[in-house]
């Protein structure tokens, strides 16, 4: 009797176990892949424009340093929307699996709340399909393409 209950315990723990190493790696690594994969400067071609009517806009990826000795690639988006308006968003915890792309998206500032997702497919460098979800904007879905390697330019 006390075997077979040690045997479920063992099984149960087991089980958990694996469950937790699953769901530790389900978030995927840190960044995007390779920098220059993705750093630098995108148009954003709007396929579908949410709530607000989303037109166009700039995504801005980059490595910042979040306090000293810690880099995180982050990224800044600049949308226009069909009245005109500039929202801009921040993208932070940037990560990855497979072609797989994901960001936490914050309003006001990179340490602003957390308003929304990013959730994308890079198929090559350089192109991110892509759907951004947030309460105001609504869900956004979007091409970006790279147009410099470069942050700043």
């Amino acid at each position: 009797m006390k075997v077979r209950n040690i045997a479920r315990a063992a099984a149960i723990v087991l089980a958990v176990c694996g469950l937790l190493a699953a769901t530790a790696g389900a978030a995927g690594k840190e960044g995007w892949g390779p920098q220059k994969d993705y750093v630098g400067r995108y148009h954003v071609k709007v396929t579908k424009g949410g709530k607000l009517g989303v037109r166009g806009g700039q995504l801005n990826l980059f490595i910042q340093e979040e306090f000293p000795g810690s880099l995180q690639p982050a990224g800044i988006l600049k949308l226009t929307t069909r009245a005109g308006r500039i929202d801009l968003v921040y993208l932070t915890d940037l990560h990855h699996r497979g072609t797989g792309r994901g960001a936490e998206i914050h309003g006001g500032a990179f340490i602003g709340p957390k308003i929304g997702t990013f959730a994308g497919t890079q198929r090559k460098p350089g192109r991110i399909r892509a759907t951004l979800h947030t309460r105001g904007l609504g869900t956004v879905k979007a091409l970006f393409v790279r147009f410099s390697t470069k942050p700043t330019q």
